[in-house]
């Protein structure tokens, strides 16, 4: 393919939002064969079940590195879930946001990170704290050398 039909390409992607959709792909070196094409994709239909309930939030910091969510990294939320013992929710506590693990045990609940050095945070009828939504989706971008 030529640069020109890339930049092509490109500009109808962006405008879509649809990229191809690959059935496999190998490690290795992909087949260009488009016998290999599944369907075309779009990544809000994959990340967003409730369009009307659901926003985007950037990461600040590496509180929640081990649960996949690193400094600057993009969460798709949704506000419509009810959480559950173990989601990863957007939440504001003492009217600070935060990102953090929903614990429940018995009837007690907790707002727990991956960062040891953060206490677990107990909720009870004094805490303020609203839940935003409940974290359906992280975009991760790897690093690339000079970018």
């Amino acid at each position: 393919m030529r640069s020109t039909e890339a930049q092509k390409d490109t500009d109808t992607q962006s405008r879509t939002g649809r990229l191809e959709l690959a059935r496999k792909m190998e490690t290795g070196f992909p087949s260009p064969a488009s016998d290999h094409l599944e369907k075309a994709l779009n990544l809000e239909e994959l990340v967003v079940f409730r369009p009307s309930a659901t926003f985007y939030v950037r990461a600040q910091g590496n509180a929640m590195q081990r649960s996949g969510i690193h400094d600057k990294d993009i969460l798709i939320v949704d506000r419509s879930i009810t959480p559950r013992h173990g989601n990863i929710i957007v939440t504001s506590i003492d009217e600070e946001p935060s990102i953090r693990r929903f614990a429940k045990q018995g009837s007690r609940i907790f707002l727990v990170s991956d960062d040891s050095s953060l206490k677990p945070i107990a909720v009870t009828k004094e805490t303020a704290w609203t839940i935003w939504g409940v974290v359906t989706h992280v975009i991760h971008r790897f690093s690339l050398e000079g970018k």
